[in-house]
C-alpha cells in the first residue's frame, strides 16, 4: 500500500433568494377577577357617645380588629369583611368572591427573508497510487465531490436558517406587542365578564357572611354597652356593683343614691 493521495474540489454558489415566512408571537394575561357585594347599617340612632367611646376602647384591645389609618376599623372574614366606621357610626359588610383568569393571545405577520452572496466550500477523496482497497483516483474525485456537495447543501441550510431567524427577529418585536395588545384586552373582557358573575355568587354570600360579621360586631358592641354602664355608675358613685355575663346575657347591677 502506497502512501494516500488527496483530490480536493471546491464548489462555490452565489445566492440571491428570498421567501416569504410566518412570524408568530403569542401571549398570556392572568390575574384575579373580584366580585363584591356590600350592605351598609347606620347606627346613629343606636349607639350614644358614651357607648361609642367605649366600642373605640373595645375595638382597639380586640383581637381581629384592625384600626386603618382613615380611623375606620375593620375585621377579616372568610369570603368578606367587616368594617365599622366611628365617625359616620356605619357597619359595612362585604362578600368578596375572587377567581383566577388567564388569557392567551397570538398575532402574526408575514415578512420577506433574503438571502444573498457567496457560499464556497470544499470536499476531499483519498485513494492510492495500486489502487489498495478499491481507492483510486476516479473513487477519490466521487468521494471529493460527494463530499464537497453535502457540504454546500449543510451551509445552504444554515444561511438559510440565519436568514430566517434574522426576519424573525426584525419582526418580533411588533408582532409581539400586538399580541401583548390583544391578550390585554382579551384578559379585561375576560375579568368584566367573570366579574359579573362573582358579583351575583358575592350577593348570594352576603347572607351568610352578615351572620356571622353581625355576631361578631354585636360582641363587641356588647363589651361597649358594659364598659359604658359601668363607667357611668362608677362616675355617679354607686354601690352594690356587681355584673356577670352567662350565655350571652349581660347582667349588671348596682344602687345610686338620688
Amino acid at each position: 500500500m502506497c502512501n494516500p493521495r488527496r483530490v480536493r474540489v471546491r464548489a462555490t454558489r452565489e445566492l440571491a433568494e428570498a421567501w416569504g415566512q410566518e412570524v408568530r408571537r403569542q401571549a398570556t394575561r392572568a390575574g384575579h377577577a373580584v366580585g363584591e357585594a356590600r350592605v351598609r347599617e347606620s347606627l346613629a340612632d343606636s349607639v350614644g357617645g358614651p357607648t361609642l367611646a367605649a366600642l373605640t376602647d373595645v375595638l382597639e384591645r380586640a383581637d381581629g380588629w384592625v384600626e386603618l389609618p382613615d380611623g375606620t376599623f375593620s375585621y377579616e372574614l372568610e369570603g368578606g369583611v367587616l368594617t365599622f366606621d366611628p365617625a359616620t357610626r356605619e357597619l359595612e359588610i362585604t362578600a368578596r368572591v375572587s377567581a383566577e383568569v388567564s388569557v392567551t393571545e397570538q398575532a402574526s405577520a408575514t415578512v420577506d427573508a433574503h438571502l444573498s452572496g457567496t457560499v464556497e466550500v470544499a470536499g476531499e477523496g483519498v485513494y492510492y497510487d495500486d489502487g489498495w482497497g478499491g481507492y483510486t483516483a476516479q473513487t477519490a474525485q466521487r468521494d471529493a465531490e460527494q463530499h464537497a456537495s453535502a457540504a454546500m447543501d449543510r451551509a445552504l441550510r444554515q444561511r438559510r436558517e440565519q436568514a430566517s431567524r434574522e426576519a424573525d427577529v426584525a419582526a418580533g418585536d411588533s408582532v409581539e406587542r400586538e399580541a401583548a395588545a390583544r391578550a390585554e384586552a382579551a384578559f379585561a373582557a375576560a375579568t368584566a365578564r367573570r366579574g359579573d358573575e362573582l358579583r351575583r355568587a358575592a350577593a348570594d354570600r352576603l347572607t351568610a357572611i352578615g351572620v356571622q360579621a353581625r355576631a361578631l360586631f354585636n360582641a363587641a358592641l356588647a363589651e361597649a354597652y358594659r364598659d359604658a354602664i359601668l363607667a357611668y355608675a362608677r362616675s355617679r358613685r354607686a354601690s352594690n356593683l356587681h355584673h356577670s355575663e352567662r350565655e350571652g346575657v349581660l347582667d349588671i347591677e348596682f344602687e345610686l343614691e338620688v
